[in-house]
């Protein structure tokens, strides 16, 4: 049987944590961690593999970014953080649009045949710049934000027993966020919001990473562990509906951008994008933010 082998790349908050996930849920035999930091990627790789003494085998080690070579997904959390005085995710493009120019090439020729998730900010910008980059298929390029916002508002909707919830964020993962309300569900049952209820807990979704961030400078926990079981659903090819940032091309009217839409996930990335049916509220913020996606795709990749 072929080990399964997952890189991640920047292993800072979030991409350490994305390692810790990974090998805590046993989902891959071989885990590279990759950073400009080398002793800090070797001590990361230490304490991961160490935590799993007792649990699994799973082989964690750091490297070069050329140890990617044969990964079946490559995960890229390189780059600047968002911080309190970063005011949104959109400022940290020209910083981090560096760092995933110089990290794809490597990246293309050591695992061609690889699942890329993006989690780097801008993340929905990003993502169709690895694409551009890679030249990948888009259904190989995948960005990570959607099922992060999507938890948050199933936790806010559930006040707190958000198990019971069903509730997608698509959109820019960002202040374009777009709660799709139409098709909340509580225990399978409708759940009909207000238009001042709607626009509230809108508000609060789009601070929800903010009132993290200002008091323990980084979200970690939720980003990662939302990532990891993306990585799941596609290593273990299960067919699985999840909101995501996909390249699009005509789907929902729009070309030339990644946003965050509900796809299918499997082996082969995205399966399927399905298209839904969005009311006022919803659609009037989901183009808003992908006017502003497509502007900053378009500056970044002429």
């Amino acid at each position: 049987m072929n080990k399964v082998k997952v890189t991640v790349v920047g292993v800072g908050n979030v991409g350490s944590c994305v390692g810790f996930v990974l090998a805590q849920r046993a989902v891959c035999d071989e885990i590279v961690l990759v950073d400009i930091r080398t002793e800090w990627a070797i001590g990361q790789a230490l304490d991961i593999v160490q935590s799993v003494a007792f649990s699994n085998d799973c082989h964690v080690k750091a490297g070069p970014l050329e140890e990617c070579e044969g990964s079946d997904v490559v995960v890229i959390a390189a780059g600047k953080a968002r911080s309190p005085e970063i005011k949104t995710r959109l400022d940290l493009a020209a910083n981090n649009a560096q760092v995933i120019r110089s990290i794809c090439p490597t990246i293309k020729e050591k695992c061609p045949n690889a699942v890329i998730i993006t989690i780097s900010n801008p993340m929905d910008v990003m993502n169709y710049l690895v694409w551009h980059l890679t030249g990948f298929p888009r259904q190989r390029v995948v960005g990570s934000g959607g099922m992060l916002d999507s938890s948050r508002a199933c936790w806010m909707l559930g006040d707190g027993k958000s198990t019971s919830i069903d509730c997608f964020v698509l959109g820019e993962h960002g202040d374009g966020q777009a709660p799709v309300f139409s098709r909340a569900r509580r225990d399978g049952a409708p759940i009909t919001l207000p238009p001042a209820e709607r626009q509230r807990t809108s508000e609060a979704l789009r601070m929800s990473s903010m009132a993290v961030v200002s008091r323990k400078e980084a979200t970690t926990f939720a980003p990662a562990a939302n990532t990891v079981s993306m990585i799941q659903a596609i290593l273990g090819d299960k067919k699985v509906l999840m909101p995501c940032s996909a390249i699009l091309d005509g789907e929902y009217g729009l070309k030339g951008l990644s946003i965050g839409v509900p796809v299918v996930l499997g082996r082969g990335g995205i399966e399927r994008i399905e298209q839904w049916d969005l009311d006022e509220f919803e659609r009037e913020r989901f183009y808003r933010g992908a006017r502003v996606l497509q502007d900053m795709c378009r500056s970044l990749t002429q």
